[in-house]
């Protein structure tokens, strides 16, 4: 009887569901019906294919602990195309949105520190920088090339000199020992006067030659320069180091608003990249300083009673005005203000900086919007000091949806050295891959597979999904570099490990 009334009711329900779908929830007949039928089955563990295409980090998928829950789950599996990949999309138990990632493990399931996806970090790397260190190998290599050629060229020109010199000397010898001097000398003049023409020809040869190669060689080397610049320029615009601190530039100014964002990162690497402020939808458009943090009222100065020699408070309310240009960072700002947003000059100017006890300045300047002229800053004090550092607290937090803005590597500073100019390079890819060591070493060490670096990904619902990294991609990627260059790569825990080769044993001496 139980079991009838249960059959029952489950009718019931898959009838009302029928009849009564709700909307936004597509599939829950589906789901509830397989939830009803195989929900007691044991759970199976589905794998991708992802990793016969190469493409980097693949992922497993499996259920633990599924019950209906997973049981719906695996309803919901939709196969990618050509079943290359398959998508696993749990939803939670009230909203239609995917569950997110709740934590990140070792292959071997204990707990990973690092709560991202290291995998696909480490594999950016070393794509971007065993590219980088090709390049800058080959470009040395066409350096010391033509290096080699010039010395080539200055022997060459020595040998031809030395040569001339002597047929000029032999002819200028046999004509005097001639014993008819005055016969044999126009003679021996002209042939000197040949001499000179072929030698001075021959050495322009040698020079148009040694000319052709140079420019072709450093046209080779320069467009190696460039590509390696722009390889390391993808490689930083896609966010793969830490940010210890930004600082950011905007010009709202006129019809092409325009920024530049300094970032610094750790291992003493500072980054700049220009900002496509035009792209955004907040800031591509003139603000007014009410709309970012209303009720800015401040003091500017003081100024003359009317009829009266005493001096009072110059207070403005700058709600009106318009955000012409911004300099801001950790603890400083330079904010100036137009009345339009298509005014010639600024109104105020508004800075904030630190003092060198480490205590916060603060100084309003009101301009001559009709010549330019400023006034003597004012010192902000008291309650307009803590106005002034919230407006600037407001206008940092406003500016970070620019950071994921970046379009163009402006420049890379290492130690505050260019790290292009200076030849750079290969000590910024060594500090970046000694940053990453540590972790790649603990992932190696708790990866099941030795032929694989991998991690697992636990979702907020129990599901754990594995994603790994073969080895051998990563060696191939490193393939085509010089043993010196490889070297950087080592400490990365997926280059085979270098036998060591063992002196044989020499026999004891019989005595």
């Amino acid at each position: 009887m139980h079991v009838l009334a249960a059959f029952v009711f489950a009718s019931a329900l898959v009838l009302v569901g029928m009849t009564t779908k709700p909307r936004g929830v597509p599939g829950q007949f589906t789901a509830f019906a397989v939830t009803l039928g195989i929900a007691m089955r044991r759970p199976r563990l589905a794998r991708s294919s992802s990793r016969e295409r190469g493409d980097g980090p693949t992922s497993r998928a499996s259920f633990r602990n599924e019950g209906a829950v997973g049981t719906c789950a695996r309803a919901l599996v939709s196969g990618g195309p050509n079943g290359s990949r398959r998508t696993i999309v749990s939803r939670g138990p009230r909203t239609g949105y995917p569950v997110s990632v709740s934590t990140y493990l070792f292959g071997d399931s204990s707990p990973f520190p690092d709560g991202h996806d290291f995998l696909a970090q480490l594999r950016t790397f070393v794509k971007a920088a065993s590219r980088a260190l090709l390049l800058a190998h080959e470009a040395d290599q066409l350096e010391q090339n033509l290096g080699d050629r010039a010395q080539e060229h200055l022997h060459a020109i020595e040998a031809l000199q030395g040569f001339f010199d002597a047929v000029t000397a032999s002819i200028a010898d046999r004509a005097a020992r001639s014993g008819a001097t005055q016969l044999v000398g126009p003679h021996a003049r002209e042939l000197l006067e040949h001499v000179e023409r072929v030698a001075a020809h021959a050495k322009q040869t040698r020079a148009q030659h040694l000319d052709a190669d140079s420019v072709g060689v450093t046209t080779q080397i320069r467009d190696k320069r460039i590509e390696l610049r722009d390889v390391l320029s993808k490689y930083f615009l896609a966010d793969p180091l830490p940010t210890l601190g930004w600082a950011l530039s905007l010009s709202l100014g006129g019809t092409a608003p325009h920024g530049q964002v300094l970032l610094t990162h750790p291992a003493s690497l500072t980054t700049s990249f220009m900002i496509d402020v035009a792209s955004d939808p907040v800031w591509s458009r003139p603000r007014k300083l009410g709309e970012i943090s209303p009720g800015v009222t401040l003091q500017v100065g003081f100024k003359k009673a009317f009829l009266r020699s005493s001096l009072h408070p110059d207070v403005h309310t700058l709600d009106d005005f318009y955000v012409s240009e911004l300099e801001i960072g950790p603890d400083s700002m330079e904010l100036h203000l137009r009345r339009k947003p298509d005014a010639p000059r600024d109104a105020f100017v508004i800075d904030l900086d630190v003092g060198l006890e480490g205590q916060a300045l603060a100084r309003l300047t009101r301009r001559n919007e009709k010549g330019g002229e400023s006034e003597a800053p004012y010192t902000s004090q008291g309650d307009d000091l803590e106005r002034i550092q919230d407006l600037a607290e407001t206008l940092r937090n406003e500016c970070l949806t620019l950071l994921g803005r970046k379009t163009r590597l402006v420049f890379a500073q290492l130690d505050e050295h260019d790290v292009f100019e200076r030849g750079l390079v290969r000590l910024v890819l060594d500090r970046i891959a000694a940053r990453l060591a540590p972790i790649a070493a603990q992932v190696d060490a708790h990866s099941p597979n030795p032929s694989e670096l991998s991690l697992k990904i636990e979702r907020a619902d129990g599901r754990r999904e594995e994603i790994y990294l073969r080895k051998q991609e990563l060696v191939d990627l490193v393939a085509p570099l010089p043993p010196e260059a490889q070297v950087l790569f080592e400490p990365l825990c997926f280059l085979p490990k270098k036998k060591r080769s063992i002196p044989p044993a020499v026999p004891p001496r019989v005595v």
